[in-house]
């Protein structure tokens, strides 16, 4: 019979999640009865899931009442392809997420739209979800045994480089399959949460999102089960996302920020493209070659932001392929520059004056 404090305490927290609600009453002895120990031996559980925050006790000390804390935990595997993501959300994680509702629709598309590229874009065979809210934030991940996400738009974009599928995908509509989807998924939920990470094929594209006026404090250390180096060898996409219990975001004023038609038209016709992903390595942005590469297929968009921001500099023929050449032919296109600093900004005054 296994001791309490042996007891899997990751497995804990799934079943107290998934059973308080059923077993008020009850809840150790079911416990016991689930994990193979006696009423007395699953008290200290009991109290650690107290403690982190997974149940709430009330009533007498006799005859406890148990019901769901404040912290969630949920974990499902699933196999692909033909998966029902709206079915996986509705039935296995929705029923167990107290969320206010401007949350609940952010994680519900997030969790959705990820769901959704794993069963028709990754190749793969199985994809596993998990949930977690801990604190002041709630955490999700999405990882699939597929052949990699920047492999797969590298693959079908016919790009010369693995690393400038994370260029591509920051544009936004871009998709390996356009008879079945917009492209917009990865690009609006990157925009959603607080913190965004895309992981796959040794590569990392993430984003950080800060609402208004909050402190740098409140924002999460760290995604749960983080792997910063981004293993060559890993099959598969991995993705993890946060965002704060108290987050005030609307998914529709989201998707109104980048419209030029708001509010009655919600066209995805405006993108901010962070131009240092158009850098290869330690590269200079110098080059017409690397101004176009930029710019590839965004004659979709009425408005581009290029986002200079950890740019320190760009070439004279980078500048004027942009802000002379490529506004010249696109009239119809407004290219802007924000965060341009001073080995920037000047360049871009000289091909806009010629």
């Amino acid at each position: 019979m296994p001791r309490p404090l042996l007891l899997d305490p990751d497995e804990l927290r799934r079943w107290a999640t998934a059973h308080v609600r059923a077993h008020p009453k009850d809840f150790t002895q079911s416990l016991s009865a689930r994990f193979g120990v006696t009423r007395a031996a699953a008290a200290p559980a009991v109290r650690r899931l107290e403690a982190e925050g997974f149940i709430v006790r009330s009533g007498g000390r006799t005859r406890p009442v148990f019901r769901p804390g404040p912290s969630r935990c949920i974990e499902r595997r699933y196999s692909l392809p033909g998966l029902d993501e709206s079915l996986a959300w509705e039935q296995d994680f929705a029923p167990l997420l107290d969320l206010a509702a401007n949350l609940r629709n952010v994680v519900h598309y997030g969790f959705t739209e990820m769901l959704n590229n794993a069963n028709d874009h990754s190749g793969g065979t199985q994809v596993t979800v998990r949930c977690e809210v801990a604190g002041s934030f709630l955490y999700l991940k999405v990882v699939d045994d597929g052949i990699g996400v920047f492999e797969r738009v590298g693959e079908a974009l016919e790009l010369s480089d693995r690393r400038l599928a994370l260029l591509e995908l920051s544009k936004g509509r871009v998709t390996t399959d356009p008879a079945r989807h917009s492209g917009e998924g990865i690009f609006f939920t990157s925009r959603a949460f607080s913190v965004f990470r895309l992981e796959a094929n040794g590569l990392v594209y993430e984003r950080d999102n800060p609402e208004r006026g909050q402190r740098e404090a409140e924002r999460p250390v760290e995604l749960p089960g983080e792997d910063p180096g981004g293993r060559a060898d890993r099959r598969g996409t991995a993705v993890r996302m946060a965002i704060r219990l108290d987050s005030a975001l609307e998914l529709r004023s989201l998707l109104e920020h980048y419209t030029t038609g708001a509010p009655d038209d919600l066209t995805f016709d405006r993108t901010v493209i962070p131009v240092r992903l158009a850098r290869l390595g330690n590269e200079n942005l110098l080059s017409r070659s690397q101004a176009k590469r930029l710019i590839s297929r965004i004659d979709r968009f009425k408005v581009v932001e290029l986002d200079f921001a950890g740019v320190p500099e760009i070439g004279q023929a980078f500048a004027d392929e942009l802000f002379r050449v490529f506004a010249q032919q696109h009239p119809a296109i407004e290219l802007r520059a924000i965060n341009a600093g001073a080995g920037v900004m000047p360049m871009i005054r000289r091909a806009r004056a010629r």
